[in-house]
């Protein structure tokens, strides 16, 4: 993609407080990305100012520790004194690389409304486990009072469209130093002006300073903050339900339904309603089962690899099981033939295969072994594609996904033909909200499936049967 930007365009905003062993070789390396670094330095008592001597940046000090939220808020009037069109923030301890601020501003190009953040918990093992979990806790909170699914809400390496601040009335007092941030997340979607994540290392390096982030007690004024915002609109539970529920009870593509799948999907509810519940029960008694009762032999000539929405272009936690159970099988039975189903979904700029191909080649897989389906959306069409396709050698497979997802997964399968060993991702299940939820979500998509498959043979419905066998 050609990138019209220019380094005018932009401004780089970094906060520091006591840096003096990172700020020089960051403000050095954000340079070599825009003609305005703007450094505000908080009341540093190390020589975090000395450090910065000589370099071509606007240095703005405050005489005292003011916070992090004071010290933002000062470089976003300075740079919009710029007139830029985007303002860039990272953080001075070196967590964030500068030369991942052309992958931002590539997606901030594609998404100019949007605020662009740089997310870093896709890559779970390279940050401290407290860190990672009050990350999670704070990005349900947030993700709620924003109305949608946020990735990495704590991250401090973004870039907004500079006219967010026109009007954004926000605390800038020491107590919020770590709560700004958030905060912002929340009043941009009021103003209808979401935020998209963008893959990035994590770095924490060993001999880093103490992080200033406490984590106690900066996620309780966060919690608190966002406890003000939903109180103040009823709870919003339509914000709970499109960030937390929706994502997990239609997790598939569903957005290119045509009339038969709407039509299909009415008949799934108006049967459920009609037999007082009982036939969804069935179907989630069936799912429960199967979730609970399969295993994987780990022996099979080819192995089939469901793709799963990706989340920053990486694969995500249940992907990654499948995954991994691939590598498994592989180590066990090095011949295995390695077939990858899934195409771009959501958000991603990479197919779910692809993603998939890349983690196993990482895990020294070869090439050669690995096959790839990038069509489809959803499992219907990963196997309707799988079928047409000439990768198969037989109809015979070991299909690989999580448990709560076999049930329906072999059961399309076998509508098209296809002799299917399942081989669940994950050991064992385990019980709880998530889970339960991720069990609901595939017993009505099962329960739909059925009836849809029914309907059309009972009508001899062409268009829908060939979508199914």
């Amino acid at each position: 993609m050609h990138h019209s930007n220019t380094p005018s365009d932009y401004a780089i905003i970094i906060p520091a407080y006591n840096e003096e062993l990172t700020i020089r070789d960051i403000a050095a390396r954000a340079l070599t990305y825009s003609t305005l670094v703007i450094i505000i330095d908080d009341g540093s008592t190390d020589k975090t100012i000395d450090k910065l001597d000589d370099l071509p940046i606007v240095l703005i000090r405050n005489s005292v520790n003011q916070g992090k939220a004071a010290s933002l808020w000062r470089g976003i009037q300075e740079a919009n004194k710029h007139n830029v069109k985007y303002i860039v923030t990272l953080d001075g301890d070196g967590q964030h690389a500068p030369e991942d601020i052309p992958a931002l501003l590539s997606k901030a190009e594609d998404k100019p409304d949007h605020i662009i953040i740089g997310a870093r918990l896709a890559d779970k093992s390279a940050i401290p486990a407290s860190r990672y979990y009050a990350n999670r806790i704070a990005n349900f909170w947030i993700a709620w009072a924003a109305g949608y699914p946020i990735s990495d809400s704590q991250s401090g390496f973004r870039i907004y469209p500079s006219q967010l601040f026109d009007n954004l009335r926000i605390s800038i007092s020491k107590r919020n130093s770590f709560v700004f941030e958030s905060e912002i997340l929340i009043k941009a979607a009021q103003q209808n002006i979401k935020c998209t994540a963008v893959s990035i290392p994590a770095v924490y390096a060993e001999n880093a300073r103490p992080s200033h982030f406490n984590g106690v007690r900066d996620i309780s004024y966060i919690t608190l903050m966002v406890a003000r915002s939903l109180l103040g609109r009823g709870l919003y539970l339509k914000g709970l339900y499109n960030s937390c529920i929706k994502p997990y009870l239609l997790p598939e593509q569903n957005s290119h339904l045509d009339f038969h799948a709407y039509l299909t999907f009415l008949l799934s509810l108006l049967v459920i309603a009609l037999s007082f519940g009982l036939t969804f029960f069935i179907s989630l008694i069936y799912t429960l089962f199967i979730t609970i009762k399969s295993n994987c032999d780990n022996n099979f000539s080819q192995i089939i690899i469901l793709g799963k929405r990706l989340r920053n272009n990486t694969p995500d936690h249940d992907y990654l099981q499948r995954l991994n159970r691939a590598l498994k099988i592989v180590s066990i039975t090095p011949n295995t033939s390695i077939h990858i189903l899934g195409g771009i979904t959501g958000e991603a700029d990479i197919s779910e295969a692809y993603a998939g191909k890349i983690y196993l080649e990482h895990n020294d897989i070869q090439d050669k072994t690995i096959h790839l389906e990038e069509k489809s959306r959803n499992t219907l069409e990963n196997m309707k594609h799988l079928k047409a396709s000439s990768i198969i050698t037989d109809n015979r497979i070991g299909l690989i996904t999580n448990r709560y997802h076999l049930a329906r997964a072999s059961i399309m399968a076998k509508g098209f033909g296809f002799e299917v060993d399942k081989c669940a991702a994950e050991d064992s299940y385990t019980f709880g909200i998530l889970p339960a939820l991720k069990l609901l979500a595939e017993a009505l998509h099962l329960h739909w499936y059925i009836i849809g498959r029914t309907y059309a043979r009972l009508t001899g419905n062409k268009k829908i049967l060939s979508r199914i066998q």
